[in-house]
């Protein structure tokens, strides 16, 4: 049992410890781990809690209220009016300073010209623009996770690269190492090829050093604890698509053209007359018969009912102002659509100028490379028969290292450029 549990935790300390990532890996959980993701949610939230009140508006709107007052005069009958009801025996009374009244309003809208229907639609609006908005950040969020990503993998390379010309050096100067022992090669010779072997490890170091400062980056951006043996799998060259753009910012740019559209309808129902039915029940004193009143002193039940008819023509004053400002922003916006269009056309052709740049100088790589693999050969092969120096030699191996360097560098500029490009329509 103890051998089949170490065995498991071996298993996952292995996995944990060359573990593979792939570009969309990254990308995904640098997007899931991004703080901005969480606003999707509260966007939500915001935009539910005020389509609610909205609708809400069409619900009775009910007021209750109690006041209390005394006042310097009332309703009262003449004096002679009195003393003609005081020869027949009754005696009018003024009504009592003090008064006193409670009272239930309720009021249920029944037509406002739309402008409720116009304010949920523009809550609904301003939410799109928002979560848009908290696109964009989120999709320059995969840019940066690119070059990150592609300059561990060019990292990657220049130290196999090194690696490479390491395995040469130690060749020769075994080969050294032989012919000094038998009084056929140079101390010098070997000492030589010894600084060479060091500056080349110097040059791995700083290589495992700046890929370890990626990698901390990467593993911060994406939450997960990526070790320095962990493996970065090339990506694949994208299909060919169309270069129609996609990216989430046109999408911006439409969602605040429609929002601005909801507040022009808006301005227009502000403007309407609003219809609706009201109720309103009193208890106190006095009620509404006051001659009832002033023979007795008594608190009643009283109400009303009716329809309201309510027409802000004030709002006329500033709509037409309100309606062209809202033109204006929206000329302000499609200008800067338009401007993003158009550079990002121009970042389309500077990528794509770019690509065939890359493949042109691509297909002379492999020939370097054999080319300078023969001249490394033959020079080792001069070396032994003393015709060229050593470092005529070291010069040779590390122009045949950085031929093979340079072929895996414009393979990994040119798809960086492929994904850039991808990156750039969003397609």
């Amino acid at each position: 049992m103890k051998k089949c549990i170490s065995i498991i935790v071996a298993l996952l300390l292995c996995r944990c410890v060359y573990a593979q990532y792939t570009l969309e890996d990254c990308q995904t959980m640098a997007r899931e781990n991004y703080p901005l993701i969480k606003q999707y949610e509260l966007i939500e939230k915001v935009a539910e809690y005020n389509i609610v009140n909205a609708k809400r508006a069409w619900l009775p709107q009910i007021t209750l209220s109690g006041q209390a007052s005394y006042q310097n005069d009332v309703v009262s009958f003449p004096d002679e009016m009195t003393n003609v009801f005081e020869m027949v025996g009754i005696t009018l009374n003024p009504l009592h300073k003090d008064q006193y009244r409670v009272s239930l309003d309720v009021s249920q809208i029944i037509w406002d010209g739309g402008y409720t229907k116009a304010k949920k639609e523009a809550e609904m609006a301003d939410m799109e623009v928002m979560k848009l908005s908290n696109e964009t950040d989120l999709y320059a969020l995969e840019e940066r996770i690119n070059q990150i990503y592609f300059g561990i993998l060019t990292l990657k390379e220049q130290e196999k690269q090194a690696r490479l010309r390491e395995k040469l050096l130690e060749e020769n100067r075994n080969v050294i190492a032989t012919g000094a022992a038998n009084g056929v090669a140079a101390e010098s010779d070997l000492n030589l090829i010894e600084a060479e072997l060091l500056a080349n490890q110097q040059y791995i170091t700083r290589i495992k050093t700046s890929m370890n400062a990626y990698i901390k980056i990467l593993s911060l951006m994406t939450g997960i604890d990526i070790q320095e043996t962990a493996v970065f799998e090339k990506p694949a060259v994208p299909v060919p698509s169309t270069r129609q753009i996609l990216r989430p910012e046109l999408k911006l740019f439409d969602a605040r053209l429609s929002a601005l559209e909801i507040q022009k309808k808006i301005s227009n129902t502000a403007v309407m007359p609003k219809f609706s039915f009201f109720a309103q029940g009193l208890y106190g004193y006095p009620g509404f018969n006051m001659f009832e009143d002033m023979l007795h002193y008594q608190w009643s039940w009283n109400y009303i009912v009716g329809l309201r008819f309510q027409w802000n023509v004030s709002s006329f004053y500033t709509k037409k102002n309100n309606i062209r400002n809202i033109e204006v922003n929206k000329n302000m916006v499609n200008v800067q659509k338009e401007r993003f269009i158009y550079e990002n056309n121009l970042q389309q052709s500077q990528t794509n100028a770019a690509i065939n740049q890359m493949l042109e100088i691509m297909q002379d790589d492999d020939r370097i490379i054999e080319l300078r693999t023969k001249i490394r050969i033959a020079s080792e092969s001069k070396w032994q028969n003393g015709i060229i120096t050593m470092s005529e030699l070291l010069k040779d191996i590390t122009n045949e290292t950085n031929a093979r360097l340079d072929k895996s560098i414009h393979e990994l500029e040119w798809l960086k450029k492929i994904y850039e490009l991808k990156s750039i329509t969003n397609n």
